[in-house]
């Protein structure tokens, strides 16, 4: 025997890449829109149309069913409910398979529809029909004088029932095939206008972010040292919370094994009890061991079903508690993430305040003295009160040092350097002009620790003491007025 002749597979060409679907226009997406809405009516219509139908039907063949039966001695009180049952079953089963097929276009019904709809529909035809087709009221396989007009008359209610069922479901398939397509049409036209308003959105961001760079970089700048401790807070409060959390959830394990172990030992105890009664009726009942057995055997049964039950809920409630704690977890990150931005926020805004304030006061001071004094002596003094920022750094620098005598500094020449020192700071702060740090530390022989404190002090005093920034202001007038009569004299 030849060795059988296996088909070579068709080599095939490379994949055709599909044709991108037309746009869909707005009126597109609004002409499908409307054609569903019409879609919707007419199935509406239709089943309207299939339950009124079934009804009319119902009620033409309960009269004509029921005289039936009363003629067959079953008394008319339970005669009356045949009809009705036959006929429910089968509008039962025409609506389901409408139903079915619309929500799914591949459906077909099966053996047992098939003949619950046709047994139905015999049978209340055939019952309805019975005196038309046996007049004589004798039973003949092949009717012999059948009354047409009767069987006529009786069968257009049935047969336009199934035809409308039948016609129903191939409306239905259509329906649905088409809201599919026009289904596809709107979200594409949705999908086009999303991604449409998305580019825009993008080019308005990239513009916005582009010209908000620079004052961007300048506002990361000053506040790096804030935002730094901030952040460290809330990594330490995240921390905090997610060491919450675990204890929470260890603590949620412990109680869920703790309650299984309970339920445990209580099945035991049950399960023991059991087998000491099962013990005692095999004992003092030898004739009903095989049934006491089968009763055993059920009773384990349900107790391990049981069992098997109540571990899924222990599982469910595990499930639960964890996702519990991780929405908690995002909730209260999305919080502190919240809080941070306003806090940053209210911080920029009160501190452009309090600068345009006393950037005021200043050039208020500077305008009154500029008005006591000579024109030449004036632009002198408005250029010395306008230094630069390096020039006002160097002259508000104190010049008193530290006292050498026995290596410390009398406590007295502290606090006057730590207040020459503050006033400085603040004479830069209400200046706008940032204070040479480094120099200020050298002048005292200080370090970084010291001149923070004086920093934080001098800030402390501008916003809580009463008459301090005054104080600064009449100061710097004073070395205003000095540096003008200098002028004024050169």
């Amino acid at each position: 025997m030849s060795a059988p002749t296996v088909p070579r597979p068709k080599q095939a060409g490379p994949p055709k890449t599909p044709a991108p679907p037309p746009p869909v226009t707005e009126a597109d997406a609004a002409k499908a829109r409307k054609s569903i809405a019409k879609l919707d009516e007419v199935l509406a219509m239709v089943t309207k149309a299939l339950l009124t139908l079934g009804g009319g039907a119902l009620i033409f063949t309960c009269v004509n069913v029921t005289l039936f039966g009363i003629s067959h001695e079953i008394p008319w009180y339970i005669a009356w409910m045949l009809d009705p049952l036959a006929s429910l079953a089968l509008i039962t089963v025409l609506y389901v398979d409408g139903v079915l097929a619309e929500h799914g276009g591949d459906y077909k019904p099966g053996g047992w529809p098939f003949l619950l709809r046709w047994t139905a529909g015999l049978s209340t035809w055939v019952m309805n029909c019975w005196t038309s087709l046996y007049p004589d009221g004798h039973f003949h396989f092949v009717p012999q004088k059948p009354d047409a007009g009767g069987i006529l008359l009786h069968s257009v209610a049935p047969a336009l029932l199934i035809l409308l069922a039948e016609a129903a479901t191939g409306y239905r398939k259509y329906a649905t095939r088409r809201r599919g397509e026009l289904t596809a049409i709107i979200a594409r036209f949705e999908s086009a206008k999303v991604a449409e308003r998305e580019a825009a959105e993008k080019r308005a961001r990239e513009e916005a972010e582009r010209e908000a760079a620079a004052k961007r970089e300048e506002a990361e700048r000053e506040a790096a040292a804030k935002r730094s401790r901030e952040e460290r807070e809330a990594a330490r409060r995240e921390r905090e919370e997610n060491a919450r959390l675990e204890n929470e959830r260890r603590q949620a394990e412990i109680e869920a094994a703790s309650r299984a172990r309970r339920e445990e030992i209580e099945a035991e105890r049950e399960r023991l009890a059991l087998t000491e009664r099962t013990a005692e009726i095999e004992a003092t009942r030898l004739k009903a061991e095989a049934e006491i057995e089968d009763r055993r055997r059920r009773e384990q049964w349900e107790l391990e079903q049981d069992e098997r039950d109540r571990e899924a809920a222990r599982q469910a409630e595990i499930v639960k508690a964890e996702a519990q704690a991780e929405a908690l977890r995002k909730e209260a990150e999305a919080a502190a993430e919240a809080e941070r931005i306003r806090a940053e926020a209210e911080a920029r805004a009160l501190e452009e305040a309090e600068k345009l304030k006393r950037q005021r006061a200043l050039e208020r001071a500077a305008a009154k003295a500029r008005g006591t004094s000579e024109s030449a002596g004036a632009r002198a003094s408005i250029s010395a009160g306008r230094a630069s920022e390096s020039g006002v750094a160097l002259s508000a620098v104190p010049t008193l040092t530290a006292s050498e005598n026995g290596g410390r500094v009398p406590r007295e020449v502290r606090e006057k350097q730590r207040d020459e020192a503050e006033r400085y700071i603040a004479k830069c702060a209400l200046s706008g002009i940032a204070p040479d740090l480094e120099r200020l530390g050298n002048q005292y022989g200080k370090g970084e620790t010291w001149v923070g404190d004086r920093v934080r002090a001098a800030k402390k005093r501008l916003a809580e003491e009463d008459g301090f920034e005054e104080s600064v202001i009449e100061d710097a007038l004073d070395v205003f007025e000095d540096d003008t009569d200098s002028a004024g004299a050169a």
